[in-house]
């Protein structure tokens, strides 16, 4: 994986040997969004996502970032997390080309909880042809806290899945199609590779125009 703002001869980061960097200016100004997955890998490691609930979220000090920024939480995972063999695949985000699974606790071990609430999880579990989540995911509507990875094994950011749910409720609060001016196609023509990268790099060029310097780098998701 390269910095995006990196160009020329590139070097490896000593901590992780994942990321490369131009010079060593551009790895001291990402590393705050670096430094939380800066590790060695082992063979059967992955970095997914833990999506809070709203008791989990409750549980953290609070900040001045918003919340679904402080929903979203790296974790390390194993490749033999029941994820990967009972997670289910988003087919929107498959659809754009951003493999994700979603996994929950309520939902694939039908373990019991009360009013936690995880609307980010329900938007990310919607279906192509009509916008819904499924049957169990809707009449649920409290998969209670969840991992999401990458069915292919890259690294998830924080920043890519804020962004990933960003998208989502776009489609979801404006279900007749985007204004042809801001370059959106109407209808079912958004669930495109071509419209989330354009969707991904705006989102991010706002965020870091209102000061979220964790956003500067536009890593790619696809």
């Amino acid at each position: 994986m390269t910095a995006p703002f990196c160009s020329g001869e590139l070097k490896a980061c000593s901590g992780c040997g994942t990321v490369r960097y131009c010079s060593k200016k551009c790895q001291t100004e990402d590393w705050k969004v670096h430094k939380p997955v800066c590790r060695k890998l082992k063979s059967d490691e992955v970095w997914g996502i833990k999506l809070l609930c709203k008791r989990d979220l409750a549980a953290i000090p609070p900040s001045s970032e918003p919340e679904i920024s402080r929903r979203i939480q790296h974790i390390l995972l194993n490749k033999n997390h029941p994820i990967f063999r009972q997670g289910d695949l988003c087919p929107a985000t498959q659809a754009y080309g951003f493999p994700l699974l979603i996994y929950s606790d309520v939902i694939h071990q039908g373990r019991q909880t009360q009013g936690s609430g995880n609307q980010p999880a329900v938007y990310l579990r919607i279906e192509v042809g009509n916008g819904l989540a499924p049957p169990d995911w809707q009449i649920v509507q409290d998969p209670d806290t969840c991992i999401v990875v990458r069915r292919d094994y890259k690294p998830l950011t924080r920043e890519a899945m804020e962004a990933c749910y960003a998208f989502h409720s776009m489609l979801l609060s404006d279900a007749y199609g985007w204004p042809e001016e801001e370059g959106w196609a109407p209808g079912g023509e958004h669930l495109t590779r071509a419209a989330f990268q354009l969707f991904y790099k705006k989102y991010y060029r706002d965020q870091n125009e209102v000061g979220r310097k964790q956003f500067k780098s536009v890593l790619r998701p696809l």
